[in-house]
């Protein structure tokens, strides 16, 4: 299992492979379905130049691997977990042949624990540039990849040995050209610990006061929903994402939510889940798959998938990155696969 929190007051057992613990902390029904919230605000900007891998799948990881490996110029990695033999291979095969490569590591884990010092030293023997992200932030949550300067895979998986065989997981492949510079501006400032401010498309925590923050885009999403909203995620306790839903199925939308059954709820999540289950919320729970995603799909026809678990901290606190996208394929693969695993699911 590699399971996956940012918060320091939410406890598990980490197995050798798994993340360390870590995030915690009134209109009427119209027949088509229901209607906007009253503060419903802008649609969010979605991206169309997207591809989703869904994992456990056939795929296994490999086709990231490959992209790693087939790099023409460069490979830019942040990761918060990283011990993936398969991987580390990779972007050391990448420096070897005379690409580009950088990656920047989280350095702060809940328990005290640096369970990425291993693979920065490897990295650092093997000639890879390697950094710990920027201490400003409680955690560097953020899964992501940049391929030549021209795609951006967004992720919802840690770089593991588990994580592409044994979790759920969405990997977003972003060739939209300026969420790949806004994805690199990004890279470059946390690898060289200064500021950087982006205001396209991407969902991006945390952000300056001028531009939308992570919370914000993702109640746009929900708030601009008119038929349904499907939910999945490990972690889930923010009291305004929570009020979101509830007012949501209030408006008549018909919402489900899948969450992680490996893990012990913390009190905040159990008082997040109490407030959807008493507005007549679906929520149920699975342990097969282990539930590692973190996506919401609105009305079928556009969907968020990131690194952000909707809690408190990975909202505002830590350095994550994710996309909101309107691709019909790419939507229709993430909503399905949310909402088989909720027919699998044990309700809470």
């Amino acid at each position: 299992m590699a399971a996956c929190s940012s918060d320091p007051s939410f406890a598990l057992p980490v197995a050798p492979e798994a993340d360390a613990g870590l995030d915690d902390d009134s209109a009427t029904a119209s027949p088509e379905g229901g209607s906007l919230a009253p503060d419903a605000g802008p649609v969010v900007p979605a991206t169309s130049a997207v591809r989703v891998i869904v994992l456990p799948g056939t795929d296994k990881g490999i086709a990231l691997r490959d992209a790693i490996r087939n790099a023409k110029k460069s490979v830019h990695v942040t990761m918060y977990l990283f011990t993936s033999n398969m991987y580390e291979q990779a972007i050391i095969d990448a420096k070897k042949a005379g690409r580009d490569v950088q990656v920047v590591l989280n350095g702060r884990f809940p328990d005290g624990v640096n369970s990425n010092l291993g693979q920065f030293n490897a990295f650092k023997a093997a000639g890879v540039p390697v950094v710990y992200g920027p201490p400003i932030y409680q955690f560097t949550h953020q899964k992501s990849v940049i391929i030549d300067g021209t795609e951006a895979w967004i992720m919802t998986m840690n770089m593991t040995n588990s994580s592409p065989t044994d979790n759920r997981e969405f990997l977003v492949v972003d060739t939209d050209p300026s969420d790949v510079a806004d994805a690199e501006a990004i890279f470059q400032a946390d690898f060289k610990n200064v500021d950087v401010t982006v205001k396209g498309k991407l969902v991006v925590s945390p952000q300056q006061a001028s531009t939308p923050d992570a919370r914000s885009r993702i109640l746009s999403l929900i708030n601009n929903a008119r038929l349904t909203l499907s939910v999945e995620a490990e972690t889930f306790s923010d009291t305004e994402v929570t009020a979101g839903l509830v007012a949501a199925k209030k408006r008549g939308l018909a919402v489900k939510v899948v969450l992680d059954g490996n893990i012990n709820a913390t009190p905040a999540q159990q008082t997040a889940m109490a407030a959807l289950k008493a507005a007549g919320i679906s929520v149920v729970t699975v342990t097969t798959p282990t539930i590692h995603s973190k996506t919401i799909v609105a009305d079928g026809v556009r969907a968020y998938v990131g690194s952000q678990n909707f809690t408190t901290n990975s909202l505002l606190n830590n350095r994550e990155l994710g996309v909101i996208f309107d691709n019909a394929a790419a939507v229709k693969t993430v909503e399905s696969t949310v909402l088989a695993d909720h027919a699998a699911g044990k309700p809470l």
